[in-house]
């Protein structure tokens, strides 16, 4: 017998598990993007041909070619870029160029993932020329590796940007990297509106923009903390009747950007709750609309803040127990993991149940949150355990002060 309260929770409930199952299951994509460029076809092919020793610059990251093999007509390239911290951050991949047909095919396939995962990894790509008139149809076709959906939109996301750049690298000799700005600003704004209605169908028009602008102010600082550490701005998602998501463009080189940027959601949230308990405060009476804001804000910042991941909370946990507790890491995290669910079923919060769960699955495999990354030093941990107290604690004093107008409200 299902118990009440998720009997009780409402016509929005298929769409959320629906929408959890669908983020967690991975299939591979072939997104295919065709436009038309304003120059040759040969131009076009000899900008992306692989060639030895050739250095190009996408934003702040730089690409060296080089011929590792000639017989197979395999590359390595090394992408380099600089962080505002003064460090490099590099990575390298190998391409083998299987078809070269100047100027209508160029195909290429990673050749350095024998016996490795293929999840969220590039494998191929293929580009094609065709002439129409003075202006050439390119398209281009890449073949990714296991992604979830949120991973597959990303996906299409990525290679429009491609597109473009390469477009405007053809025809003005600059890569056009406005053009993937605006796709990302597009992706934001078209699931931002969709998330809009959804959360309008469930909750009601008034919350629905409460909730959205509480999103889009906490997914800010996650953007915000990409920007600081040197890397590009990254995308912004939104994703109806969960919430929304913000995803960097490169990986980080240490846990402690890697907790830093987890923080600085709820902790640049925090100006957002300051200036709503100002108004609040110095108004009287306290406008209604002011109040929920900040009650929304709060409370979405604190669920964050649960030490389960996927959760910004949960994400900082595992950095510190990896460095404090070691090997006994994995079992501490599903204890805490397990009394989420216990705290769920006891208050009859479905999310704590759901998120609780989520975070045991996916530890129940031996895995690394932050593998290959930098781990956090002594005074590291001190400082991000320090940092999350103190968010904490500023959300925990905000509540009591909204909680105060309260009653000016009925």
């Amino acid at each position: 017998m299902i118990p009440e309260f998720i009997a009780s929770q409402g016509r929005e409930l298929p769409l959320i598990l629906l929408l959890v199952a669908l983020l967690g299951f991975r299939l591979r994509v072939t997104p295919r993007v065709s436009l038309l460029v304003r120059a040759a076809p040969e131009k076009i092919f000899a900008l992306l041909d692989f060639s030895e020793g050739e250095e190009q610059r996408w934003q702040r990251t730089r690409v060296t070619t080089r011929l590792v093999d000639a017989a197979t007509r395999t590359f390595r390239l090394h992408f380099a870029t600089p962080l505002a911290t003064g460090a490099v951050q590099s990575t390298t991949a190998d391409f083998r160029v299987i078809e070269h047909e100047v100027p209508r095919f160029l195909e290429i396939v990673r050749a350095d993932l024998a016996g490795k995962p293929e999840i969220n990894q590039l494998l191929r790509m293929r580009y094609e020329f065709a002439a129409e008139g003075d202006a050439t149809r390119l398209t281009l076709t890449y073949w990714w590796g296991p992604r979830a959906l949120l991973a597959q939109l990303l996906a299409r996301a990525d290679l429009w940007g491609s597109a473009y750049r390469i477009k405007g690298l053809a025809e003005t000799g600059t890569p056009d990297f406005g053009a993937d700005a605006r796709i990302s600003a597009m992706v934001a704004a078209t699931t931002g509106i969709v998330t809009l209605a959804a959360f309008a169908f469930a909750f009601g028009s008034a919350l629905a923009v409460l909730l959205v602008v509480a999103l889009f102010t906490h997914e800010f600082g996650h953007l915000l903390a990409y920007r600081i550490i040197g890397q590009p701005w990254g995308r912004m998602v939104f994703l109806p009747f969960i919430g929304a998501v913000a995803v960097p463009r490169i990986g980080f080189t240490s846990q402690a950007q890697l907790v830093f940027s987890a923080l600085m959601g709820p902790g640049f949230s925090v100006i957002a709750a300051v200036l709503a308990a100002l108004a609040a405060s110095a108004i009287d009476p306290a406008p209604e609309l002011v109040v929920a804001f900040g009650i929304v804000t709060v409370a979405l910042n604190l669920f964050n803040l649960l030490p389960v991941e996927p959760l910004d909370g949960g994400v900082a946990l595992r950095c510190i127990m990896e460095c404090v507790a070691g090997r006994f890491a994995r079992p501490g995290i599903i204890a805490v993991a397990l009394l989420t669910m216990a705290a769920g079923w006891h208050f009859e919060q479905l999310l704590l149940l759901v998120f609780g769960a989520l975070a045991a699955l996916v530890n129940l495999g031996q895995r690394t949150q932050a593998a290959g990354l930098k781990p956090l030093s002594r005074l590291e941990v001190v400082i991000s355990a320090f940092v999350f107290m103190a968010i904490v604690g500023a959300y925990a004093t905000l509540l009591r002060v909204f909680f105060a107008n309260l009653p000016i409200l009925t």
